[in-house]
């Protein structure tokens, strides 16, 4: 079974890249243009997005809750959670941020206790600007493939304080790469199915490059780039942050709640290409590393 799931960084605004049919979680810096990404497939044509498509319009009852979020510093890892009385399988875009920088993705709701159904989504801040931001879960009607995916009427938001520096930038940077250059990506361990967790890493190259991140299961042949064609597994797109001393800083937040038990490879490269064309391809210098998934 193929598995798909949504998720968006940036500006909000996507831009589709057909080739990519999973979809898993983007997060996003300021001035970058978000991709779509990659996560759990389901056999029906929505590609990957769950057929439940609740809305309003059903129900003028229907809600959605945020769960309070306390107070974060940025590259703290926030896992955004809540409840709602919309269908089990129903799919939620989750983001977090400030007017004009979303980063987030999406997620499924999941059964609950009588009547009452929860979510969780794991967003990385290290992007983020500090300063109040604003958490906005809607509901997503509608089938991808068929082009009218979009947002629904149920919605909510909420807010949190963001303490700390900017690690980002305003400003992308493309980087001419040398035989110096490094993206190293920091030991994983072994997780469960289900975790939601922060990869992070160093990297010689500059703040706001926008690098391309893959996460898919580990076929035993060693890969040593991304492969734009994976039908299943994670891709996101972020920017690199600052870090300490001369390293800057990789980081994703990654939700295995759709993922079989297994091994996986981490690879993370630069991206080029324009992504407003959606003209992407992966750069010379890529970062890997694997887990197990048990």
């Amino acid at each position: 079974m193929k598995t798909s799931t949504l998720m968006h960084s940036g500006a909000i605004a996507a831009v589709i890249i057909a080739a990519i049919i999973v979809v898993g979680m983007v997060t996003g810096f300021s001035g970058a243009t978000p991709i779509l990404s990659a996560g759990p497939v389901s056999d029906t044509n929505t590609r990957g997005q769950p057929a439940v498509t609740a809305d309003t319009a059903a129900n003028p009852a229907q809600y959605i809750k945020i769960d309070p979020a306390g107070d974060k510093t940025t590259g703290d890892l926030l896992i955004i959670t809540g409840s709602t009385n919309l269908p089990a399988g129903t799919t939620l875009m989750v983001s977090a941020g400030s007017p004009g920088i979303g980063i987030g993705g999406s997620t499924t709701v999941s059964a609950g206790r009588d009547g009452i159904n929860r979510f969780s989504s794991p967003v990385d801040t290290s992007g983020m600007r500090p300063g109040m931001q604003t958490i906005t879960v809607n509901n997503m009607i509608g089938d991808l493939e068929k082009g009218d995916y979009r947002a629904g009427t149920v919605k909510t938001t909420a807010t949190f304080m963001l303490k700390g520096t900017f690690l980002g930038s305003d400003t992308p940077a493309y980087p001419t790469v040398t035989r110096d250059d490094y993206i190293l990506i920091s030991a994983i361990g072994d997780r469960k199915v289900g975790d939601q967790f922060l990869i992070s890493g160093t990297t010689s190259l500059p703040v706001g490059t926008n690098v391309i991140w893959q996460v898919v299961p580990e076929s035993g042949t060693p890969k040593t780039s991304i492969d734009m064609t994976a039908e299943t597994g994670i891709m996101a797109n972020n920017g690199v942050t600052r870090g300490s001393g001369t390293a800057n800083r990789v980081s994703l937040a990654v939700d295995m709640a759709n993922m079989a038990p297994g091994n996986y490879i981490v690879l993370v490269s630069e991206m080029k290409g324009d992504m407003s064309a959606g003209n992407i391809t992966t750069g010379d210098l890529t970062g890997s590393a694997l887990f197990t998934l048990k």
